[in-house]
């Protein structure tokens, strides 16, 4: 369950990038070497405005997580070291709205780092609420939460909705409580709600698959994807409606919804 960013903020991203490129070499760290821009206050200052220019859109300005994880908590899915932190940047996390650090050079990256070790919250993140058994239960059960409608855990599920098996990975508790209460908020790629009205009358409602200058395919609530010309169809985007249904204290009340999220939390690859 990225938005392309103002000209004026790349530019300025890239901008204080030249800065940290302009600093005095350090030699790359290897094995599970240290960050050899950490403590450097200047490279701190650079890596929050390339981390606010580049990343916070997805982890949020504060990097408590706003569609990706919590960056403070100390919970890093693939090794907390500053090296594998390097990695999983320069890399990206297969399966998951992570890219690879794109035009990042070394020390920029090392930079980021340096800044996000300011903001570990000390003894890390407290435990969470909920119970992942019953949150499992709420999440398969029709009468209640009935998310396997629409989404995969494993081999299981529906498709109508993103892959959710790898989720807990990719979300911080906040994101997922926000994109089960208010779905609608914010809406991935390749899920946008749209309408599609043929010349006869007819009309289809459902997910943007993809779309071209010449076509469009639709994903219809029963899984069907169907696919048009543009020249016979008038197509209308619904950028602010979501084909998930908001689940608000009607639904789930507070100790369901903490125990869905305990559930998907735990979902990491490995159903």
């Amino acid at each position: 369950m990225l938005r392309v960013l103002a000209g004026s903020r790349l530019v300025f991203a890239w901008a204080v990038a030249v800065a940290v490129c302009n600093a005095p070499a350090h030699p790359l760290a290897q094995g599970a070497g240290g960050n050899p821009r950490a403590g450097d206050a200047k490279a701190i200052d650079a890596g929050k405005n390339i981390y606010r220019g580049r990343c916070g859109v997805c982890h949020g300005i504060d990097a408590k997580g706003y569609r990706g994880s919590d960056l403070t908590s100390g919970d890093w899915m693939h090794g907390g070291s500053d090296t594998q932190i390097f990695r999983t940047i320069q890399n990206g996390v297969t399966g998951t709205e992570m890219p690879a650090g794109g035009n990042l050079s070394e020390d920029e990256i090392w930079a980021v780092i340096a800044y996000l070790r300011t903001l570990a919250v000390p003894g890390g993140a407290p435990p969470e609420r909920g119970d992942a058994t019953k949150g499992e239960q709420t999440f398969w059960a029709k009468d209640r939460g009935n998310c396997g409608q629409c989404h995969m855990v494993g081999a299981r599920g529906g498709r109508l909705g993103p892959n959710l098996t790898r989720i807990g990975a990719a979300r911080s508790v906040a994101a997922l409580e926000r994109e089960i209460r208010r779905p609608a908020e914010v809406i991935p790629v390749g899920y946008e709600t749209i309408t599609v009205a043929t010349k006869s009358g007819r009309k289809i409602r459902g997910l943007r698959k993809n779309e071209d200058t010449f076509s469009v395919q639709v994903m219809t609530g029963a899984e069907d994807l169907l696919s048009f010309d543009k020249k016979d169809v008038e197509v209308t985007a619904e950028s602010d409606r979501s084909l998930m249904p908001a689940y608000g204290a009607d639904r789930l009340n507070d100790a369901e919804l903490a125990d869905l999220v305990r559930y998907l939390r735990s979902l990491r690859g490995t159903r």
